[in-house]
């Protein structure tokens, strides 16, 4: 009878320091092609509002409920504030107070409880609701809110 010898399948051994020459090569593509992006021009550097534009934190367009029973007029970015009595941010926008459970329902900035805000949106110079938080001191947030304000503004 005879017999049949299987050739045994040839190992791959990796060993620590092909793994760790691999790790490094993929490192330094990744690093060079994350330095060539960084250098285009969607992501100019000293830049805030491009970053925001790019993880797009202006996350809402939708239109801004109640905009001109607010006061508020086309063409300039707005600020309207929902809060009871909160001081008014240094800012280059139109700026509206309201504590109307109502206009904070339809802002959504009305809590589960009832409560109003403290919050605030931020409005298009077309009326289009862009951004909206809960903010209990946005006096104190003036520059973020700034930085904000002028990613909306179209380039």
């Amino acid at each position: 009878m005879a017999t049949h010898r299987v050739a045994p399948e040839p190992r791959y051994e990796a060993t620590v320091g092909s793994v760790a020459a691999a790790a490094v090569v993929v490192l330094a593509v990744t690093a060079a092609l994350l330095g060539a992006w960084l250098r285009t021009d969607p992501w100019a550097q000293g830049d805030p509002t491009r970053g925001l534009q790019q993880l797009d934190l202006l996350y809402l367009d939708e239109p801004a409920p109640r905009y001109e029973e607010l006061g508020l007029v086309r063409g300039r970015p707005a600020l309207l504030l929902v809060c009871s009595a909160c001081p008014r941010p240094a800012v280059d926008a139109q700026v509206v107070f309201s504590s109307d459970p109502a206009v904070a329902r339809d802002y959504g900035l009305l809590t589960a409880d009832g409560r109003v805000g403290p919050g605030y949106a931020l409005i298009n110079e077309r009326g289009r609701v862009r951004y909206r938080t809960f903010d209990a001191d946005a006096a104190a947030h003036a520059a973020e809110i700034a930085v904000l304000l002028a990613a909306m503004v179209p380039s």
